[in-house]
């Protein structure tokens, strides 16, 4: 009897000894077909939630990745191919989350809330290169406000009016490089790297407007990034790097402790920026300082007189205004306004170039309005520069700086009959909701005269009402309704910067149209890269064609 036990638990031990694994597995696969299932179900009645999700991070992976694989459009599959009638459709990114393509749905959901959602990876390196109390970083609060606040007080109308001579400099400087580089070529044509041009551009304009500091981007002898230049711009490259998902399990990039050569890197060239930054407030805080004391001194020793007005830069404004001017402070400030303007107009000069490769004719049409506009002085009024506005906004419209945006509900709206309850996340998919025909007429094609028209009594571009234009006057189409432009968002975390942007891209666009034509050889592919929320050609070879006239 006990030999005959004994075989029995000899042959059942090892079955025990699995049975807790065969268990722990059978729990994690349950798990894991649990949450496949919830990656089905729509938070929202009635709104179709888009299939093929992974099990665990659902289409994470695909709205923070490529936009586009070969004919593969992933933002389609996301926000276009399963949207409802009103434009509405639903999709997990870890958490669930309604998208919108109605331009009118996404007003109301961007002036109800000002909250987003921060992705911690992001968040975490964004805090470690910009600092803890970066503006872009904060969700909301009185921190916020107060930061926001000061760089509106900065950048208002009058503001970025007084300082368009400097930017029509900076695009002289720009224009003379270019001219001097073609110059050196036989037949007046050379071929170079738009997307450099404009971030050299952009750099350069924002250090003479923010900081009264030269980058020496443009010389007489071509184009090139300072020592400087090179590591800011090595910094903007090192967030996204080290928060794509396929960095995430990379100790050598999350573990910034880490002796490794890029870490060793990193450090340098942020302490370049900072010792750069810093030693600029200095000197703007002790020149305040001196002009406070001058004023003072005149007004307590003399009746009246006016003496000459000094033109201030953006860092000046914020310490006039700012009740906190740290160091640490202000250096944290100048660098999240330089990172948040830098790229963004970049992309936008770089891809209105693009597009107008593809239309000579509207080159043309720039630049007799660049010539008719752009005179030797200081009274330029950039406003004037009506067409060449339009075709960056149409640029802007077909091809974003920002991709996507979201908010996170603060309380329960209704759109269209859909109650979207509080606490949802809503993405608002800018590169689809701006070529959608519910908010543009041929909303795909390149039409600037959607924002325009030409006025034969006035003989200048006009500005078109959609209020009162339909094709009236015999253009392509209807007036675009500017309230449906949410390139720059809306709402109380609309771009605080938009106006500077504008100016500065103008500006640009009409210098170079002025003296260049540009073309594009289309057999070469346009290689884009991915960087946060922003989609981007990686490098973007232009040829410009020095034209025969010359103009001055």
């Amino acid at each position: 009897m006990l030999p005959l036990l004994a075989d029995t638990v000899e042959f059942f031990f090892p079955t025990v000894r699995v049975l807790p694994l065969v268990l722990l597995v059978t729990i994690l696969l349950w798990f894991r077909s649990k949450l496949a299932r919830q990656k089905l179900i729509s938070p929202i009645p009635g709104v179709e939630m888009v299939p093929g999700g992974h099990w665990f991070y659902g289409h994470i992976k695909h709205v923070m990745g490529p936009i586009k694989v070969g004919d593969k459009d992933y933002f389609d599959q996301l926000f276009v191919d399963y949207a409802n009638e009103q434009g509405l459709c639903c999709a997990h990114y870890i958490e669930p989350a309604i998208s919108v393509l109605s331009a009118k749905h996404a007003r109301t959901i961007l002036r109800q809330t000002s909250r987003r959602g921060a992705v911690k990876m992001i968040q975490r390196h964004s805090k470690q290169t910009l600092g803890q109390q970066s503006l872009i970083l904060q969700s909301g609060g009185s921190d916020w406000k107060r930061q926001r606040g000061l760089v509106q007080y900065a950048l208002t109308a009058d503001a970025i009016t007084e300082h368009n001579p400097i930017i029509i400099e900076v695009a002289n400087a720009m224009v003379t490089a270019l001219t001097n580089v073609c110059k050196a070529e036989s037949n007046g044509v050379i071929e170079l790297d738009v997307v450099h041009i404009a971030q050299c551009f952009t750099l350069e304009a924002f250090g003479k407007l923010a900081l009264g500091h030269d980058f020496h981007c443009f010389s007489d002898s071509g184009i090139m990034r300072s020592r400087e230049a090179e590591a800011f711009a090595f910094l903007v490259n090192d967030i996204p790097k080290r928060s794509c998902p396929s960095a995430v399990f990379n100790p050598l990039l999350q573990m910034y402790f880490l002796p490794t050569a890029y870490n060793r890197r990193y450090k340098m060239e942020r302490g370049i920026v900072e010792s750069l930054l810093s030693s600029v407030i200095k000197q703007s805080k002790d020149e305040f300082a001196a002009s406070a004391k001058r004023d003072s001194s005149k007004s307590s020793n003399s009746k009246g007189g006016s003496s000459k007005k000094t033109r201030d830069n953006l860092l000046t404004h914020i310490i006039r205004a700012s009740t906190d001017n740290s160091d640490e402070n202000l250096i944290d400030m100048m660098k999240t306004i330089l990172f948040a303007g830098y790229e963004t107009t970049a992309i936008t000069i770089t891809f209105v170039l693009y597009n107008l490769t593809k239309y000579p004719e509207m080159q043309e049409l720039c630049c007799e309005e660049a010539r008719r506009i752009l005179q030797r002085d200081d009274s330029i009024t950039i406003s004037d520069l009506r067409y060449t506005r339009a075709v960056i906004l149409e640029s802007m419209r077909l091809n974003p700086t920002v991709v996507w945006t979201s908010r996170n509900l603060t309380k329960t709206i209704n759109l269209d009959g859909f109650e979207i309850p509080k606490g949802l996340r809503v993405v608002i998919p800018l590169t689809k909701l701006l070529v959608d025909e519910r908010n543009f007429e041929r909303a795909k094609d390149f039409i600037p005269t959607r924002w325009v028209r030409w006025n034969e009594e006035k003989n200048e571009w006009v500005e078109r009402d959609h209020r009162k234009e339909s094709t009236d006057h015999g253009e392509a189409v209807s007036a675009a309704d500017p309230a449906n432009f949410l390139a720059f968002s809306d709402g109380a975390r609309d771009c605080v910067g938009k106006r500077l942007a504008m100016n500065e891209s103008t500006v640009a666009l009409a210098s170079l149209m002025k003296r260049f034509r540009v073309s594009y050889d289309e057999s070469k592919p346009v290689e884009m890269k991915r960087r946060l929320t922003s989609w981007f050609p990686h490098e973007l070879h232009i040829k410009f064609h020095l034209r025969d006239d010359n103009a001055e």
